[in-house]
């Protein structure tokens, strides 16, 4: 998973590495998102493409950190299985991202308050542990009546 994320962030990985032919990335130009009804696939702003079939997603995670490349926002890490190789990386100020959202909400078993946690951190400029929103399998289990899960919704480190 980490080779994933170094290959989908050049650059970041190491301190003093090189970015290679990869185009830095522009503030004031968003990551895009396009979905489909067989897969998602993000347009980031240095010009690479990731993907991920519907068919093939494991896991999505919120992550909110304060550190480089994630300040600032939160993130959605879409995890495809093992084998596929797919997965893709976005924050939840890419254009199109309420679609996604919606989208990944209508999925059995997503936790709406995890994201709703996340995204209120993020806002308040906190960093926590990566959240597991959605996992194959799992079966929805509501939370009480006015509990908050706060920053121990570990999703077991997704980078």
């Amino acid at each position: 998973m980490i080779g994933w994320l170094r290959r989908i962030f050049p650059g970041q990985a190491r301190a003093g590495s090189k970015a290679g032919n990869t185009r830095r990335p522009d503030p004031s130009e968003p990551f895009i998102i396009n979905l489909y009804d067989d897969r998602v696939v993000v347009h980031r702003p240095d010009g690479q493409r990731e993907e991920i079939a519907w068919d093939v997603l494991e896991r999505v995670v919120v992550r909110v950190s304060d550190r480089a490349p994630w300040a600032g926002t939160a993130w959605l890490i879409l995890i495809g299985a093992p084998d596929s190789g797919q997965g893709c990386v976005v924050p939840l100020d890419a254009a199109n991202h309420a679609a996604l959202v919606e989208r990944l909400r209508a999925l059995p078993g997503f936790s709406e308050q995890k994201l709703d946690n996340a995204l209120r951190d993020a806002a308040a400029g906190k960093s926590r542990s990566d959240a597991i929103c959605w996992k194959q399998g799992a079966q929805a289990q509501p939370a009480a009546d006015g509990e908050h899960a706060g920053g121990s919704d570990d999703a077991g480190r997704a980078a």
